[in-house]
């Protein structure tokens, strides 16, 4: 707060009037603006069991919800038709990190001898390297989903209704079909919290 000096109306005597001075949302000096901007990373660890015990926390909150993170863009690439085999590649990855990870992870722990994984650990190490919640990731990519989605279903309108080229019209109607396929993808991620 910054003090400033006014004169009094009715005494004329000078008295310090304490004003408040505003707080810029984007000022790096706040608070707030570091804590939203920067993750709260531990620093440097102290010996390899803490590194090893924060790669496998991270594996296990990926083999939790980080999967649908995987499946979720490459469903979105695959709507657009931009590589039909990344996109392919990355359900793939996404569905065996769900099937698989559970079991290799704690084969690992085992091996490597760190303390047991738990939940709550796990979503520690994943808010301190990402910055952000799972599920907060997850709706930002339904969100951009939604937005592709539309885009996919307009631009293949326009496509498929311009007489000029078959291939335009097949290009169009690909894009249509593919958003088509994705939409319950997103009806399903919307429903869900209510499930």
């Amino acid at each position: 707060m910054g003090r400033d000096i006014e004169r009094s109306v009715f005494s004329g005597e000078y008295i310090p009037i304490l004003r408040r001075t505003p707080v810029r949302s984007m000022d790096p000096s706040n608070t707030a603006y570091h804590v939203l901007q920067q993750p709260m990373f531990d620093g440097p660890f102290a010996s390899w069991s803490d590194f090893i015990s924060f790669v496998l926390n991270i594996t296990f909150a990926l083999s939790i919800r980080g999967y649908l993170i995987f499946v979720l863009i490459g469903l979105m690439i695959y709507m657009t038709g931009l590589s039909d085999g990344l996109s392919k590649t990355l359900v793939i990855i996404g569905i065996a990190l769900y099937l698989l990870s559970p079991f290799i992870l704690g084969i690992l722990v085992e091996v490597a001898g760190v303390i047991p994984i738990t939940l709550e650990s796990a979503t520690y190490a994943w808010i301190s390297l990402v910055g952000i919640a799972d599920n907060e990731l997850i709706a930002l990519l339904v969100f951009l989903g939604d937005a592709l989605m539309a885009l996919c279903i307009l631009i293949g309108a326009i496509l498929y209704f311009t007489p000029t080229s078959n291939d335009l019209t097949a290009r169009g109607q690909s894009l249509i079909v593919r958003a088509l396929i994705f939409a319950p993808v997103l009806v399903f991620f919307h429903l869900s919290p209510w499930l």
